[in-house]
């Protein structure tokens, strides 16, 4: 496959919907849960894995039934996107680990080779999917729910501050009702009109604007509440041609409704690690 550049948003953007992909299987399946899964998948999607070939999505919420009563966790190690000229196209290396009904016990290691369809404006949708077993393992099992679900938060929160256009509808859905943005460089944000006018401040200096997550953990606070702490190499060029850098720290209180597409940002604390800085 012919591969292009392809900028961090469009990496960003190919990992949330890899991160959804897993959360279905990691929470009591329903019919609201199923719904949010198609929303991710192409109408022709040809998916390949142990259980056979599936061809169109319709067909997809009939394979769900063998998971009833399993325990499913998927722990991602290595994920590339590249650019193709059908798409995004988005390998990944996991660990999967299951409980199934009779007590019984498996966890190996799969290899995830995909292409999502993308139109510039949505998030993408997966159009193949394969999964090839490559190894089996002993390992505990390890709930990996909480680190799918705040990592694909994060990812489309990432993508959603790349877009540079000023924009504040993606973010409805990302920040819980009574929410606090305690930016490093700003007041306290504490409602969607102070954050538009945040975004069509400082960031529309910008053409180009680039987060490297690093150092990500979660841990959870109690039952549907996570403390997500991950450090943000950032890099950009501003309208005028100037590279600029920094690095900041994110803690974030974040709040889950499971039956949502998204958990939400209730609290944001950030922190200069590098302050913002122009390179040339």
């Amino acid at each position: 496959m012919k591969t292009a550049t392809i900028t961090t948003r469009e990496q960003h953007l190919a990992k949330v919907q890899l991160y959804r992909w897993y959360q279905l299987y990691e929470k009591e399946i329903n019919e609201k849960r199923i719904s949010n899964q198609l929303e991710i998948l192409a109408d022709d999607i040809v998916m390949k894995s142990a259980a056979g070939e599936m061809k169109g999505k319709e067909n997809y919420p009939e394979r769900l039934k063998v998971y009833e009563g399993w325990k499913n966790a998927h722990h991602v190690e290595n994920v590339n996107v590249t650019n193709s000229e059908k798409g995004l196209h988005l390998e990944a290396d996991i660990r999967y680990q299951n409980i199934r009904p009779d007590g019984e016990k498996k966890s190996y290691t799969i290899h995830y080779n995909t292409l999502l369809n993308k139109d510039g404006k949505n998030l993408p949708k997966f159009s193949f999917i394969e999964i090839a077993p490559t190894g089996e393992t002993t390992e505990t099992f390890k709930d990996a729910y909480p680190e799918n679900r705040t990592k694909s938060l994060m990812h489309y929160w990432l993508a959603s501050m790349e877009n540079l256009d000023g924009k504040v509808e993606p973010f409805v859905e990302m920040l819980a009702d009574d929410f606090t943005l305690n930016f490093s460089t700003s007041s306290p944000i504490k409602s969607i009109k102070e954050l538009e006018t945040w975004l069509n401040g400082t960031p529309l200096q910008l053409k180009v604007s680039s987060h490297y997550p690093e150092n990500f953990s979660v841990k959870t606070i109690m039952k549907n509440e996570y403390e997500v702490t991950v450090e943000f190499d950032w890099k950009g060029i501003t309208k005028d041609n100037k590279q600029v850098k920094a690095k900041t720290k994110h803690i974030w209180y974040v709040v889950d409704n499971p039956n949502e597409r998204f958990a939400r940002i209730l609290k944001a604390d950030v922190s200069q690690i590098e302050p913002f800085e122009i390179i040339n």
